[in-house]
């Protein structure tokens, strides 16, 4: 059951740590193990940010060496190729790791990757990069690379649909992996790091006040639905906030220097024949950068991302009609034969990277780094720029150790649990939606009474993936509301606004008619 913010008044933990992002949330599992004493907050809910807008894959590493020049670029800044291999190993070796621990979460599928005459990249440079990830990662989680003539990748899905067949030289095909809906592995992290001791809330607003002459930073906590307040205290603080780091350092009342730069990536969702649903295609747009076609959930495609620097609402991200516009035409220029048009956009999403502010990167730093904010008047607190969701792992055993650097562990280490948590099976309880066993209505009442949902969005998206799955009619909402509502308390009148509100979600959020 979720924790009632006013027992939390006057807590002392070792660490707190804002932001139940994918990286708060796997620091905070890894801190709870490592035997620290830690709360998580969110001011949504767990994973609502960033972490569910991205492109959704596993991703071996292989973008980190994509640049336009790679042998001149990185000869002339050698830090970038070194971040790049450093980026590119950490890739690999989660990569692997979920793989092996947490298969139920991913999604394994063959990525092409055309080699074009005059393109800005050739088959010998693909193959070396494929060496190089041999190398780094795993042997047991292989990449299962080859290269394929033009000739005999005539046929595939994808290929037979380019603007020009003549001038295709060969394609590289590996086996890549994509998050189911990548929300779910971090409500994983979360409920593992509850299991370690940790105290854990989304819906709760938190604002680090000042630091005390024992070292005790002073962190007030508003409960966003009952307007709750308690005041907590920890030695250290992680801002792992994402795209709201700047927004949160400022709160403490620090002149503190721009962290972040962000970069809008938006998606749509296309319906593509079955013979497409094993593959994926990457290929690079007219602006030099990755263009993706990928598998997603429900027999659909995903195609993105974009790349444009965001300066707006950062509370309210959404793919707007240039976003669909630039994704519809750079797909129509590289895949003509698939003939996309806005009548075939299913759905759309959109997030903004929370990369580093750095003028070396126009677009920002896409290594991820963690800051210590002593500089900055913030003696104590340590933010995360960038970090993608492939790595999360990496960055959560690299916060545990700066932690340890800091303060001493109140409690006894204990061991990780990367299973993912599945809901008791109740093959008893009927299914949410006819002919899917896969959701079934005792998993609603699992997620309000132990996964902490409290809102129809919480249950069918982050929780069970449903929106990703089928598109939910207003009579499957309607159902689903109506089986938690006496978990939940609401009343007919509270079942139609969430209705309501989960709807309106829909149609903002994902582009839904």
């Amino acid at each position: 059951p979720r924790v009632n913010l006013s027992a939390l008044d006057g807590a002392n933990y070792d660490v707190i740590v804002l932001g139940a992002g994918i990286n708060g949330a796997s620091s905070a599992q890894h801190l709870s193990a490592a035997g620290y004493s830690t709360l998580l907050v969110d001011k949504g809910d767990f994973a609502s940010g960033s972490t569910s807008r991205s492109t959704r894959l596993l991703h071996c590493g292989l973008r980190y060496f994509e640049t336009p020049r790679p042998l001149v670029d990185f000869t002339l800044a050698p830090s970038k190729l070194i971040i790049a291999l450093r980026m590119a190993k950490a890739s690999m070796e989660v990569r692997g790791e979920l793989v092996k621990d947490s298969p139920q979460r991913l999604r394994p599928f063959t990525l092409l990757f055309p080699i074009v005459r005059g393109g800005r990249y050739r088959g010998w440079q693909l193959d070396l990069a494929a060496r190089v990830l041999g190398r780094l990662g795993p042997k047991d989680v292989p990449l299962n690379y080859r290269r394929a003539s033009a000739r005999q990748a005539a046929s595939l899905p994808f290929i037979r649909e380019m603007a020009d067949p003549g001038a295709l030289q060969s394609v590289g095909m590996f086996t890549e992996y994509l998050f189911d809906w990548p929300e779910r592995i971090c409500i994983d992290a979360v409920l593992d790091a509850e299991r370690l001791g940790a105290t854990v809330r989304n819906y709760t607003f938190a604002t680090p006040l000042g630091r005390s002459d024992d070292g005790l930073w002073a962190v007030a906590l508003t409960d966003a639905d009952q307007e709750q307040t308690a005041t907590v205290h920890a030695p250290v603080v992680l801002n792992m906030t994402g795209i709201w780091i700047d927004r949160v350092n400022k709160a403490t009342g620090q002149n503190t220097r721009r962290m972040i730069f962000g970069t809008k990536g938006a998606h749509i969702v296309v319906k593509l024949p079955n013979t497409f649903s094993e593959y994926g295609i990457a290929t690079i747009n007219d602006l030099g950068e990755p263009h993706y076609c990928v598998p997603s959930q429900g027999g659909h495609h995903h195609i993105g991302p974009t790349e444009t620097p965001y300066e707006g609402d950062i509370d309210d991200i959404r793919a707007d009609q240039s976003d669909r516009e630039f994704l519809i035409g750079q797909t129509r220029e590289i895949l003509p034969g698939l003939g996309i048009t806005e009548d075939d956009v299913v759905s759309t999403w959109a997030g903004v990277r929370p990369l580093g502010n750095d003028p070396a990167y126009p677009k920002g730093k896409r290594s991820a780094e963690v800051h210590d904010l002593a500089g900055e008047g913030l003696d104590g607190i340590y933010a995360l720029t960038a970090g993608p969701i492939m790595t999360h792992r990496t960055v959560a055993r690299k916060m545990t150790e700066t932690v340890a650097k800091a303060v001493r562990p109140s409690r006894p280490a204990q061991p990780v649990d990367y299973a993912p948590r599945l809901s008791p099976e109740e093959t008893n309880s009927p299914p949410l939606l006819a002919g899917d066993p896969s959701i079934r209505l005792s998993d609603l009442a699992d997620a309000v009474n132990v996964e902490h949902a409290t809102s129809l969005r919480d249950i069918l998206i982050a929780r069970t993936g449903a929106v990703y799955k089928h598109r939910l009619s207003e009579a499957d909402i309607r159902r689903a509301a109506e089986e938690v509502s006496a978990h939940l308390g609401w009343d007919s009148a509270e079942v139609d606004r969430q209705i309501a509100a989960f709807q309106e979600y829909l149609r903002r959020t994902f582009g839904f008619n």
